[in-house]
């Protein structure tokens, strides 16, 4: 709220109902550091002696708390020396009301002739958020409470009321900032994933490719989920940095295997025996990127210092992640890859009506990528004749780029 006497009132009107709800203790809130303190409000007309609210609460100062006129050294040591009121003065309040006031002539006015004196609560620290005064309520509940039931009590039951009763005042929920955070970090993903999906469509010159690649990022936050289970753990935001550096590296791994099945399929190997050489030379370099990746984190996941728990959702959904990942990338890729060429197939027979020979039966036959415009000749049409159709070009779902 932008009245901090309205904030207090509204923060102590919710602090009495959750002293009221069975099983809370210890309500507290950021404002009961509060002091008194002397404020000053100049009156009207108090302008034409020369002074200012500065000038008034200077001199009030200046007579309290005193004045620094010179230092004297003494024993290697400065002494201030300091102009007040004495010590009786300073400690009996009717000392303001009888106070009198310097003006710029020279001249000797009553602190009450000029101004307002009152003593109201004042406060060490003020809170803001969106650049207005803000408090924070706490309260601690048992373990035998259910949190559930209470939180639909004060939804339900205590604010709308409050609401009413305070209009000017604002109210959230602890975690608010985080669900923010969580929609902007999903909007921030989604434009990291579309960027790479288009630099590996530019490199693999394919739309469908790009996807299969991806295809194991989702088993990578799988991994992480597993991973915060095995620890006790409870996702964070942290923990979605450590899902994101996992995609990284789950990409790569995939990246290293499509690749070399590419490579295989320009030379002439067909999807199944372009699989199996990729899946077999591969496999050493992806088990050794993820395994020791994975082995490199353990030391971390087993400390047991302060530092150490302030990072550990990100190194377990890191690590569990890559594992998890890992074996997606040795068995699950490479599948749906040989379901792409059975696809592809079913579009060749369903185009040409020729019959397709099964994965495996041929290097030729059950390729995904065609380098060359192939043309095709219609089966005889009725009466004896043919209908050529030399240079008919495949539609373009039925020509996957290498």
């Amino acid at each position: 709220a932008d009245d901090l006497d309205e904030l207090r009132l509204a923060t102590l009107d919710l602090q009495r109902y959750l002293r009221t709800l069975p099983g809370t203790y210890d309500v507290r809130n950021s404002l009961q550091s509060s002091t008194p303190e002397l404020q000053i409000e100049l009156k009207p007309g108090a302008e034409r002696f020369g002074l200012t609210l500065g000038d008034v609460a200077r001199q009030v100062r200046q007579a309290f708390f005193g004045e620094e006129v010179q230092r004297l050294p003494r024993d290697g040591q400065d002494v201030r020396v300091m102009v007040r009121y004495p010590r009786e003065a300073r400690e009996s309040l009717t000392t303001i009301e009888t106070m009198r006031i310097r003006t710029a002539d020279g001249r000797e006015v009553p602190l009450a002739a000029i101004a307002d004196a009152k003593f109201a609560p004042s406060y060490k620290r003020i809170d803001r958020r969106d650049r207005q005064r803000s408090t924070r309520v706490t309260a601690e509940l048992r373990d035998d409470v259910d949190r559930a039931a209470l939180l639909e009590a004060y939804r339900e039951e205590f604010l709308p009321e409050w609401r009413k009763r305070h209009p000017n005042v604002s109210l959230a929920q602890r975690g608010g900032a985080e669900n923010d955070f969580y929609t902007k970090l999903k909007s921030l993903y989604a434009v990291a994933f579309f960027v790479i999906y288009m630099l590996l469509a530019i490199a693999f010159s394919s739309y469908w490719q790009p996807a299969l690649i991806m295809t194991a990022i989702p088993f990578g936050y799988m991994g992480a989920t597993f991973g915060h289970a095995i620890f006790g753990l409870d996702f964070a935001m942290l923990s979605l940095f450590g899902i994101g550096a996992a995609a990284g590296v789950v990409i790569n791994d995939n990246l290293v295997l499509i690749d070399y099945v590419n490579r295989l399929r320009r030379d002439g190997a067909g999807a199944y025996e372009a699989l199996v050489k990729a899946g077999v030379g591969r496999f050493r370099p992806i088990m050794l990127t993820s395994f020791t990746t994975f082995i490199g984190l353990l030391p971390i996941m087993f400390e047991r210092s302060t530092d150490a728990q302030f990072l550990k959702p990100t190194i377990v959904s890191l690590a569990f992640g890559i594992f998890f990942a890992t074996f997606v990338t040795l068995l699950f890729v490479p599948a749906m890859y040989a379901v792409g060429a059975d696809i592809a197939r079913f579009y060749r027979w369903a185009w040409t009506g020729e019959k397709q020979p099964k994965l495996g039966e041929g290097a030729s036959a059950d390729r995904l990528d065609f380098s060359d415009e192939p043309s095709f000749t219609a089966p005889a049409l009725s009466g004896g004749s043919t209908a050529s159709q030399a240079g008919r070009r495949l539609p373009e779902f039925m020509r996957p780029a290498e």
